[in-house]
């Protein structure tokens, strides 16, 4: 009885061993193109276009090597304590995690390019018509460039809800904008307020209307859902435009052209290639 015993162990222990062995050779071959990515556990923020490019990246696999997160910092969260190899999510806030987290890198190879705009209850054609006005006229005087030059290229660290102009006071009744406030440089909760590129636009916006601007703070499966029962007036998010979401909701003139979406990873998993 022993002795079998003792075999049994030794056989479990060689298993073991070689089991170790083959993944450890498995860790050494590190990323080096999307191709990869499509057997890899991956991870995206629940609802957003980055979900949808993992989902088509993993095909049939999808249920068992994908795992969405309300928050994109939870998915970074995962991606460093190993248990996914790479976010899918959208570029500038991947650049953020870079700046703040050490030990990240961005695949060379874009995994989609996009526009962004801000979404309408369907049928909404008065406000709709309103927010494309005061975009045009932003776009025009340079006012939008600004803004993407403040949070782009100036001191992010110098800015502060208290130092944005709400309308507060506007004679023309609220304007309430749904949000997702964990998408930086677009919108960040700072204290009991906020900041970002979405923000301080939606601001330009409300005082061309003569409204007051409030935000609403939530998840960002939830957006659709919130504008489409009126619970907010529009929804400004660093929203992907696409032809799925056209069918149940209304969009302006893109604001962002070219926006791409980018898989994060571990840099001591990814050999960028030659002249990267």
């Amino acid at each position: 009885m022993m002795k079998g015993n003792r075999r049994i162990w030794t056989l479990c222990f060689a298993l073991a061993a070689l089991f170790s062995v083959t993944l450890c050779a498995a860790a050494e071959e590190k990323l080096t193109g999307v191709e990869q990515l499509k057997t890899s556990y991956l991870a995206a923020q629940r609802g957003t276009v980055g979900q949808f490019i993992a989902e088509d990246l993993l095909g049939d696999k999808k249920g068992e090597l994908l795992t969405t997160y309300e928050k994109y910092v939870d998915a970074i969260a995962s991606l460093r304590q190993g248990k996914v190899r790479a976010v899918v999510m959208d570029e500038l806030p991947a650049k953020r995690f870079l700046n703040e987290v050490k030990g990240l890198a961005i695949m060379s190879e874009a995994l989609s390019e996009e526009s962004y705009a801000i979404g309408f209850r369907k049928g909404n054609a008065e406000l709709l018509g309103q927010v494309n006005k005061a975009l045009s006229e932003l776009k025009a005087d340079g006012s939008l460039a600004a803004i993407f030059d403040k949070y782009l290229n100036g001191d992010v660290a110098s800015v502060s809800p208290e130092k944005i102009d709400m309308n507060k006071g506007a004679k023309g009744g609220l304007l309430v904008v749904g949000t997702e406030a964990g998408f930086a440089p677009y919108e960040l909760k700072v204290g009991s307020g906020y900041i970002g590129i979405d923000i301080e636009m939606c601001a330009a916006i409300a005082k061309k209307l003569d409204r007051v601007l409030v935000i609403e703070n939530m998840n960002f499966d939830a957006l659709p859902m919130a504008v489409a029962t009126g619970k907010v007036d529009m929804i400004c998010a660093g929203i992907t435009v696409t032809e799925e979401r056209k069918e149940n909701m209304d969009f302006s003139d893109n604001y962002v052209e070219g926006a791409r979406q980018v898989a994060v990873v571990r840099a001591d998993d990814y050999q960028a290639p030659a002249g990267k």
